[in-house]
């Protein structure tokens, strides 16, 4: 892990973050969602975005792919963390969206991308979701790749309790939107 392929589907490149990236994920990271949403520290500093790109990112327990249109336009990030549990092995996915770009479709296309990758050339049999609550945009995203909710826990997070939703696609699972609690989609019964 750590070095991951180049990705391209019709409209993106997907791609191992560079120095290229430090400014436009700096910029992204500055988004009140994204702060609030994922575990970024906050503030973002451009210290913070150095080591993403030279740290977190080549973690040999991670894939992390920056997300580019084919005319270079940077889109957001999408990666897998694998970490022992016991006997097994966990992978989960993590993405984000620059807030100019939210509404177009690139954040699904770059996840699906990213889980063909992970079901067939990395042989990985699951992926597990987790998002806050109240993350809708996410679990939108995530029940339409396929995802199948799991429930509700407590997770501790930046040195405080808070509720996530979680999921899970296994590679056998077919990958079609999946019925998920209205409640956690942000839409009414």
């Amino acid at each position: 892990m750590g070095d991951v392929d180049e990705l391209r589907t019709e409209r993106l490149r997907l791609r191992q973050p560079d120095d290229g990236d430090i400014e436009a994920i700096l910029i992204a990271c500055q988004d009140p969602d994204i702060q609030r949403y994922t575990l970024i520290p906050v503030p973002y500093t451009r210290g913070d975005a150095e080591h993403f790109v030279h740290v977190l990112a080549p973690d040999p327990m991670s894939y992390t792919w920056t997300i580019r249109t084919l005319d270079g336009t940077f889109v957001g990030v999408v990666g897998m963390h694998t970490r022992p549990v016991g006997d097994e092995r966990v992978t989960s996915i993590g993405y984000w969206c620059a807030a100019a770009l939210r509404g177009r479709g690139y954040l699904g296309e770059a996840v699906t991308a990213v889980l063909d990758h992970a079901f067939t050339t990395l042989r990985i049999d699951r992926v597990r979701w987790s998002a806050l609550v109240g993350n809708v945009y996410s679990a939108r995203l995530a029940a339409s790749a396929g995802f199948r909710y799991t429930g509700l826990r407590a997770e501790t997070l930046r040195d405080r309790t808070d509720d996530v939703h979680t999921a899970v696609l296994l590679a056998v699972d077919p990958r079609t939107p999946q019925p998920w609690p209205p409640e956690v989609l942000g839409t009414s019964r």
